[in-house]
């Protein structure tokens, strides 16, 4: 669907009226449960709410030639086949073939829209890129017979399963032109597949043209108020934080402005425990056996500390920004001498480290890919960190930090073929 700015943000509510087969519809080939399916859909409706600083844009949404509605059974496990439309704008042809072998009389189908497999972690920050990678909607029908298939209604509604937010960034008066944007709250989601599973996790962005207002699909599955938390990087490199309390309603848009605090720069006579920025990235300096470092407040590839970030093999890790190290095995061996606790950081599961003056490092049990058995699949996502050091076993293994719920251990060691992920250390400057 495509999305488009006119006066006043507005929830899109998307109406399908539904023309099902006849008993005149012919199965499709040979096989006499597929049932050719053709739908008149049009979109319309709008509800308003906003946050309570402004009417913001109005949205509204039309198809795409293309677009595509998957049908998926009530256990929300099969797909029984999918709906293509066949031209663009606010109403539109839906055809394509069902399967009817899964259905009962009587079965609730969801209709669900997906642009392509909705991820929320790498978004463009205006309602184009929403449109292209992250649009949501379902809509529901229930069979009333097969052999031919039919339905019990010929109009179905097909309503957002997200929220839009078109968000406004602040350093006191001054407008803040982000570049990209991490932001992460309990219950956000992070992913969801065809069939209707989602991951929970942060939710990033990186602008192409810098900008002060910010348009971002959120999707949270959480009833209640929740504290989102921005980190921002605007187009001078310049980091800021800031969270915002909201409840963000699925199938609503909003608008938001977000006052930010500008991260200083980390000197030579930066205490342990303080927090800011040296050499591009948002650090914090604690004691490593003895000694001042500066260690990243996020992974390598991530936007904000509860991305997961990148994952890299041994000897395949980026070289990283000027001063920037991945560090030993006795360094990380020094960072777990601090108090640790295994947490859960804004739904996100993790070892908290407190390293001074109350202030805490967070690094995400991003888990790992197994490059020898199952290298596409993510091992122990929310359940385990696994983070190289830059110190060597052998030609086949290495020193790693490993943690999860019930330990914190440097010594493992793992394959370097293996893909883990990166936390960096600085060394601050001479006095």
């Amino acid at each position: 669907m495509k999305l488009k700015t006119i006066k006043s943000l507005c929830g899109v509510l998307a109406v399908l009226a539904l023309t099902a087969c006849s008993n005149n519809d012919e199965a499709t080939g040979n096989d006499s449960h597929l049932w050719d399916v053709t739908l008149t859909a049009s979109m319309g409706g709008a509800t308003n709410r906003a946050l309570g600083e402004g009417t913001g844009n109005t949205l509204t949404a039309t198809f795409a030639e293309d677009d595509k509605v998957v049908v998926v059974d009530a256990d929300g496990n099969t797909i029984v086949g999918a709906l293509q439309a066949q031209s663009a704008g606010a109403s539109t042809t839906l055809s394509g073939t069902l399967d009817e072998s899964s259905l009962s009389v009587g079965e609730v189908v969801t209709l669900r829209y997906l642009s392509a497999e909705a991820d929320y972690d790498d978004q463009k920050g205006t309602l184009d890129g929403i449109s292209a990678s992250q649009d949501y909607a379902e809509g529901t029908l229930t069979v009333s017979s097969k052999s031919p298939l039919t339905f019990t209604t010929t109009n179905v509604t097909l309503t957002s399963k997200q929220s839009i937010t078109k968000f406004s960034f602040t350093d006191g008066t001054v407008a803040v032109k982000v570049k990209t944007f991490g932001i992460a709250a309990t219950g956000l989601v992070q992913h969801i597949e065809t069939n209707g599973d989602e991951t929970v996790g942060a939710v990033t962005g990186t602008l192409s043209s810098p900008s002060a207002d910010v348009y971002v699909a959120l999707r949270n599955n959480s009833s209640n108020k929740q504290t989102y938390s921005f980190y921002i990087k605007d187009n001078a490199g310049n980091w800021y934080t800031g969270t915002k309390s909201a409840n963000l309603g699925n199938g609503k848009n909003y608008t938001a402005t977000v006052q930010l605090q500008k991260l200083p720069a980390l000197t030579s006579s930066s205490a342990i425990g303080d927090i800011g920025v040296i050499d591009g990235l948002p650090a914090i300096v604690a004691n490593i056996k003895g000694t001042r470092k500066a260690i990243a407040l996020i992974n390598d590839d991530a936007l904000c500390p509860e991305d997961f970030g990148g994952y890299y093999a041994f000897d395949s890790a980026p070289t990283g920004t000027t001063g920037w190290y991945i560090p030993s095995g006795d360094e990380l061996d020094g960072l777990d001498d601090n108090p640790y606790t295994w947490s859960t950081q804004n739904g996100v599961n993790g070892c908290l480290f407190t390293v001074g003056q109350g202030n805490t490092l967070f690094l995400p049990a991003a888990g790992f890919f197994d490059n020898v058995y199952d290298p596409d699949k993510l091992s122990d996502g929310g359940a385990g960190g696994f983070y190289w050091s830059s110190t060597s076993y052998n030609k086949d293994l290495a020193s790693i930090l490993h943690f999860n719920s019930e330990t914190v251990n440097y010594t493992t060691s793992d394959y370097k073929i293996d893909h883990l992920s990166v936390r960096r250390f600085h060394t601050l400057p001479d006095a």
